[in-house]
């Protein structure tokens, strides 16, 4: 989609190092989707009865950097990506001044050394959201508006203790929850969090953090679920810090500093439409021809394995709990302005509004501060109710709407805005991550084990960091190092 843009124009005033590197990415987009067909056909010659190493199904994060991983070792590999572009659930836009806004995944984390390594290897700039001043929240779709300093819970005093008090058996449960996954996987998160809570107020403002961070009910994953989540980002602690900084340049430029890094072996507008798995190799089929191969890395979301024809060649039990699999729900609304006016008035630019259209927002406006950026989010249920039969200029006049609404004040006009569903992409069905839904651990433990020539990459396949990038990458060194330990074989 276009940027939506209002009559004036943004000034430009982002510093040249900024706009050089910010430009660089654009032009870089702009490339790969000009080129689509050229990378296709450049594919072509990949379709011949030349066995491969690898085929990795999907350009993503994991797909990209699995075979870069395989392609340093000298392994012959070809990407297969359904979309015109590269990125999966990565995706940029600069504005006209130069300012990058990530429609997709964004924030990064010191304890993340994947894709830290990764952003400093591209030379990228890292950028704290703006968190000075007062945040705002509203505990319900009908409650006041209340501002709450900066470092302050949002709750009453005993609420402040039952949170305390929760957040100690949170912890307490992930230390041995692993021996109890017969009832762990077989009752709700919130089932669960309703026992930790002795409040409604705590219970409620604790399921919207993690809903909020997820982009699922807890209603429909199960505890033990939500307990592998937070182990796989070292506790509570993870959670808090997993949105440290996003970067001024925006994260397309990790893309194509990976699509660089593997060369020519991309075949762009190519959906993978059925596997063929025989003793000595793996066929792909696609609009383009068929890839033939050693082994194979799925990069995809799980969601998407059927379409691909992967739940027939895997166990009937794994087959069963990846057919279940609840897909995250996540509309990133952008709101764009002259400047972060709301700091003027003594706020941080956080919002959290429980039982809302939007649920939160946070402040990642350029680094000097002389273009506002309101980043505001719907999640879990707030996204399954905008969502519906909202177009995203609708979704954006609803956006400022209730901004006006919380902030009781006049609010500016935007010079810019997006709204960008996951859930309504054809090649993401949901986003930020998928989950396993009740029952599914139980049945499948070792669901993206390999089986036989078939691996698994993709930040849902992850044992560290699930759900963000820093699980992308983890799971593509986990599958090309697999790959090439069998291909040794």
């Amino acid at each position: 989609m276009a940027l939506i843009e209002c009559s004036n124009e943004l000034a430009m005033n982002t510093p040249n190092r900024t706009r050089r590197k910010a430009l660089g990415a654009l032009a870089a987009g702009a490339m790969m989707a000009t080129d689509g067909v050229q990378a296709a056909v450049r594919g072509l010659a990949f379709s011949s009865n030349a066995t491969l190493d690898a085929i990795v199904i999907g350009g993503g994060l994991a797909g990209l950097s699995a075979a870069r991983q395989l392609k340093n070792q000298g392994a012959s590999v070809v990407v297969i990506e359904a979309r015109n572009r590269l990125g999966g659930r990565i995706s940029s836009q600069v504005l006209p001044n130069g300012q990058v806004i990530d429609l997709g995944a964004q924030f990064v984390s010191k304890a993340q050394r994947r894709i830290s390594k990764l952003v400093d290897e591209v030379g990228l700039t890292r950028v704290q959201p703006h968190d000075t001043g007062d945040h705002l929240f509203i505990s319900s779709s009908k409650a006041t508006p209340i501002r709450v300093a900066a470092d302050a819970m949002p709750l009453p005093l005993f609420g402040k203790l039952d949170m305390l008090l929760a957040n100690w058996r949170f912890e307490h449960a992930l230390h041995n929850f692993r021996n109890d996954i017969s009832h762990l996987d077989a009752i709700s998160a919130s089932t669960f969090l309703g026992k930790l809570t002795h409040t409604g107020v705590t219970e409620s403002f604790l399921s919207a953090l993690i809903e909020g961070e997820y982009c699922v009910s807890l209603d429909d994953i199960s505890a033990y679920e939500l307990l592998e989540q937070v182990t796989s980002m070292g506790g509570l602690s993870g959670l808090s810090n997993s949105d440290q900084w996003f970067l001024s340049e925006g994260t397309e430029p990790l893309v194509q500093h990976l699509r660089t890094s593997v060369g020519n072996g991309l075949v762009l507008n190519s959906p993978a439409q059925n596997l063929e798995i025989k003793p000595d190799s793996v066929t792909v089929d696609t609009p383009r021809g068929k890839y033939k191969a050693r082994q194979i890395i799925v990069a995809v979301p799980p969601q998407l394995y059927d379409r691909i024809g992967l739940l027939n060649s895997v166990p009937p039990k794994h087959s069963r709990v990846l057919a279940a699999y609840r897909s995250g729900r996540v509309i990133k609304t952008l709101l764009i302005f002259d400047r972060p006016w709301w700091r003027d008035r003594g706020l941080s630019g956080r919002i959290q509004h429980i039982g809302s259209f939007f649920n939160s927002a946070v402040d990642c406006s350029s680094p000097q501060g002389r273009v506002g950026n309101l980043v505001v989010f719907s999640t879990a249920r707030s996204a399954r109710q905008l969502e519906v039969n909202r177009s995203e200029s609708v979704r954006i006049r609803l956006a400022m709407e209730w901004l006006r609404e919380v902030c009781g004040t006049t609010v500016p006009s935007v010079i810019a805005a997006r709204s960008v569903d996951w859930s309504a992409d054809p090649w993401s069905l949901g986003g930020y991550a998928s989950v396993r839904s009740l029952g599914g651990w139980l049945d499948a433990p070792s669901l993206f084990a390999t089986h036989g020539r078939i691996h698994f990459a993709g930040t849902e396949t992850a044992t560290e960091w699930r759900s963000y990038m820093e699980g992308a990458l983890q799971s593509a060194e986990r599958a090309a190092q697999t790959v090439l330990f069998n291909g040794s074989k």
